[in-house]
């Protein structure tokens, strides 16, 4: 998310970062209210530190543990005597359910009839609007959503007294989502200007929302961009906005990413993806409150099923594949290549993500975040708070199945720099050390802990620290001095953000040999005093 000697310990941060983002989406018709009821007419201004609880994310070693799990007694007795309903869409983080179920109806081959003895139907509804509107009426018992998007929702049904819970998270989107632009747009900056295609106040717009607020526009240039957004119905129309070259950039998910860049050719690329933001776009099943009470052995079965179907994908990927591509009506090779793009993810990620280790459950920083983000926009009429709108005894039931079972993450180490590392996001922030040393002042810590909680967010990047001096004093001097400032940052980041890993980190001092201004004057000196920052996104 080494420095220099200083004569008067400032040093100019230049904070170049590889960000991931999403896309997914909602067709609201309408604004909403505040959170009090009242109209506010007006919305407020998103910033960066609406998003700071964002920090709080899974992936902390300490926090690996598996739960001690509840018992069926806390679960509950009930089956439902119907099949059970589940509305999905065209995303393959659907994919164990369809694959334990052995398609999208009822069958004798389904392993949920065959060791549940239940029978599970998946329809598919694209449209959230509509989604929402057959899991409002009770024509659906459980709903695919995201996770920031779930805040929304929540919020709506709140409204209307009606009540209903996350019972499982299905996925991390890792790639899966993302924005779609011009080759000539380099950076979030460059969207100034330009049109941009999402969907309103859908999980699109947060993570558009997000870049905005995390780049080095002003507020000025922010809300021109808010301006030039053209929102469209649902992500694939977006996507198709791009395609037809009525856009210059448009927030989408795979397919339609990959294939607006492939209708363009070598005048388009993706300028960011949740192969960065790794885990900031979380997807996640809702299930009706009606369901878990009467129904509870029903729903743990099915959550039990579906961790079942990770294993089976996992075990036989060709056939999974195969039966999700005729499922979803997409090839397998289409269905391979959207698995890619997200990490599906099982008991233990599930555990951590709900708290049941030990952290902090990252749902609720999710949910939160995204119910402030949604508020300031205007859109929020009902306040709702996360803990309200989950229940994680069905996943917790499964503890004693996965005694052990820790969260896998891909390592991600640094790299010598490249002229292909190409920034897109920027920010300037100033760091002060003690005159003379590379001791980092207790007044720069929480701009630290910005870059960490950046870093946590975008888990699939590397930080490159690299120190500028002004020409006082000698050479090698300043190179040591750059060089051991530069490993101050890195240490304090990694000292408090358990995992953030060194690896990720490159350390460079450059000393006096990169000016940016001359040494001739104060002025110029200052701005030579300076750290440049670069999050990088790895490829490998």
């Amino acid at each position: 998310m080494t420095l220099t000697p200083l004569a008067k310990g400032f040093i100019t941060v230049v904070i170049l970062a590889v960000l991931g983002f999403v896309a997914w989406f909602w067709a609201g018709s309408s604004i909403k209210n505040w959170a009090t009821g009242g109209r506010t007419g007006t919305t407020e201004e998103v910033k960066k530190e609406d998003f700071e609880s964002l920090k709080n994310t899974t992936g902390d070693a300490k926090y690996n543990e598996g739960s001690t799990g509840v018992t069926a007694a806390q679960i509950g007795t009930g089956k439902l005597a119907r099949p059970l309903i589940v509305a999905i869409n065209t995303w393959a983080g659907h994919a164990p359910g369809i694959v334990y179920n052995n398609g999208l109806d009822p069958n004798p081959n389904s392993f949920y009839k065959k060791n549940f003895g239940m029978d599970v139907k998946f329809v598919v509804i694209e449209d959230p609007a509509a989604k929402l509107a057959a899991f409002r009426k009770g024509d659906v018992d459980i709903m695919w959503n995201t996770v920031d998007n779930w805040a929304r929702e929540a919020s709506i049904l709140a409204e209307q007294n009606q009540a209903a819970k996350s019972i499982i998270m299905q996925d991390w989107s890792r790639g899966g989502d993302g924005i779609v632009s011009l080759a000539s747009i380099k950076s979030i900056e460059d969207l100034k200007g330009k049109r941009v295609a999402c969907t309103q106040f859908s999980p699109s717009h947060f993570l558009l929302l997000y870049l905005l607020a995390q780049s080095g526009l002003s507020p000025e240039d922010r809300t021109q961009v808010e301006k030039n957004i053209i929102f469209t119905q649902d992500a694939s129309l977006a996507a198709a906005a791009f395609r037809s070259k009525n856009v210059d950039a448009a927030v989408t998910w795979e397919p339609d990413l990959s294939s607006a860049v492939e209708a363009r050719g070598d005048e388009a690329r993706v300028l960011v993806s949740t192969a960065a933001a790794t885990n900031v776009i979380a997807d996640t099943l809702v299930a009706r409150q009606d369901l878990i009470d009467k129904s509870p052995e029903t729903v743990r079965d099915f959550v039990n099923g579906w961790f079942d179907g990770i294993g089976m994908m996992r075990d036989n990927p060709n056939p999974s594949n195969e039966i999700v591509a005729k499922s979803l009506k997409l090839d397998a090779e289409t269905v391979s290549g959207m698995l890619s793009g997200l990490k599906l993810t099982p008991y233990a990620d599930n555990a951590q993500f709900y708290g049941l280790t030990g952290a902090k459950p990252h749902y609720e920083t999710l949910f939160d975040t995204a119910f402030v983000i949604w508020r300031k926009k205007g859109l929020i009429n009902k306040t709702v708070a996360a803990k309200d709108w989950s229940d994680s005894r069905f996943v917790s039931n499964l503890a004693a199945k996965y005694p052990g079972q820790k969260v896998e993450e891909k390592a991600v180490v640094a790299k010598a720099p490249t002229a292909a590392d190409v920034p897109i996001l920027q920010q300037q922030i100033q760091i002060q050390f003690t005159p003379g040393s590379e001791e980092i002042m207790a007044g720069s810590y929480f701009l630290l802990d910005k870059l960490g909680e950046l870093m946590t967010s975008f888990g699939s990047t590397v930080l490159r620290v690299e120190g500028n001096t002004d020409s006082t004093g000698s050479q090698n001097t300043n190179l040591t001095l750059s060089e051991k400032r530069a490993i101050s940052v890195r240490n304090y980041i990694t000292k408090n953000f358990p995992n953030i890993k060194p690896e990720r980190f490159q350390t460079v001092g450059r000393g006096s040999g990169n000016p940016v201004a001359p040494n001739t004057t104060e002025a110029g000196r200052q701005m030579n005093r300076r750290t440049d920052i670069k999050v990088i996104l790895t490829t490998e």
